[in-house]
């Protein structure tokens, strides 16, 4: 078994699409469209391809980001990656192997070795433990850690049996009062964010402005929808949606203050759920839930109630750990950034 990592150019796109899109560890955050979009941002992106020797077929890799610090530091950054076969552990091993090769090429490319860390955040729910030799595990997931799957593969009778009673009640009573559901284009942007600000005010979050879901719909509008849910063509809910591979995901959501007696969020989602069902998708993600829904000091408590009313599969993902390269450094970093 041996592999050898080079640059995925454009020309590997389709097929390193296609790879991210079937590997269930991995997700759009390893996609060009999000390299694309993170680079709008002040991020530098690397895509290393891990190819099998014997055929020069592509296997695995990621993309990796790169932040850079006013003071010259900079840490690195695999969302949802790396992309390896973690479902055998001999492949992943050499994969692995041939990667670790790869990024730290890349580390001691940096002009006086300012990198403070690597940090990797794979969509698994174990690993081995050799794995992680060499790791800490980070003080921050920058991807929900804990999140609630829906199988689409059932059918709609089953999928709203599964559901808590007050799901099935709120989704029931919404329809009873007319809240009707559709899709906008990307131009109304504007009325998806005049109520997502509602919402971040409202919960007392710092929300992402205006020009992010402008740059993010503009880079990866390819796999996102937008939807909101109205009465009388008053908007009372709306949200973003990504649809890659196998998976639908809710991105970011909005609900308004008014008419909350309307239960127009839940609506909302079951036209969204059905609607992913019927384009072949196979689990719509919540995208992020409280590891215990019975928290009530946890910040997402209120969401985390929401979200589990539709039923669904809890996932405990592993989260984020950092390959340390400048202690010092790093430490200044976890300090500053997320202590």
């Amino acid at each position: 078994m041996s592999y050898y990592c080079s640059h995925i150019t454009q020309k590997h796109k389709d097929e390193w699409e296609d790879l991210v899109k079937k590997n269930e560890t991995a997700g759009f955050h390893q996609s060009f469209a999000w390299a694309k979009f993170k680079q709008e941002d002040n991020w530098e992106s690397y895509k290393i391809g891990i190819f099998d020797k014997k055929n020069d077929k592509l296997v695995g890799g990621c993309l990796v980001l790169q932040f850079n610090f006013s003071n010259g530091t900079n840490f690195l950054y695999i969302p949802e990656g790396p992309v390896l076969n973690y479902e055998n552990e001999d492949q992943l091993f050499w994969q692995w192997r041939a990667l670790e090769t790869a990024l730290h090429s890349i580390i001691s490319l940096k002009p006086e070795n300012l990198t403070t860390h690597l940090r990797i955040e794979p969509r698994a729910l174990s690993v081995p433990k050799w794995f992680l030799t060499g790791f800490v595990k980070s003080p921050l997931n920058l991807q929900p850690r804990h999140t609630q799957i829906l199988n689409l593969e059932m059918s709609e009778d089953e999928i709203l049996t599964q559901m808590k009673p007050k799901g099935r009640y709120n989704i029931r009573l919404a329809e009873k009062k007319g809240v009707e559901v559709s899709e906008i284009n990307f131009e109304e942007i504007n009325t998806f964010y005049k109520l997502y600000k509602t919402t971040f005010e409202r919960n007392k979050f710092e929300g992402k402005n205006l020009e992010f879901f402008k740059t993010y719909l503009k880079h990866c509008g390819e796999f996102s929808k937008i939807f909101v849910a109205k009465v009388n063509k008053q908007v009372l809910s709306a949200v973003v949606i990504v649809y890659f591979g196998n998976r639908a995901t809710y991105f970011y959501g909005a609900s308004s203050n008014e008419m909350r007696e309307y239960m127009a969020p839940n609506m909302l989602h079951w036209h969204v759920i059905k609607d992913a069902k019927k384009q072949g998708y196979k689990e719509y993600d919540f995208w992020g839930i409280a590891r215990d829904e019975k928290d009530e000091n946890h910040e997402w408590h209120g969401l985390t109630q929401f979200k589990k009313k539709f039923g669904g599969q809890q996932l405990n993902l592993i989260g984020a750990y950092d390959y340390v390269i400048q202690k010092d450094l790093y430490d200044n970093f976890i300090k500053k950034y997320e202590s």
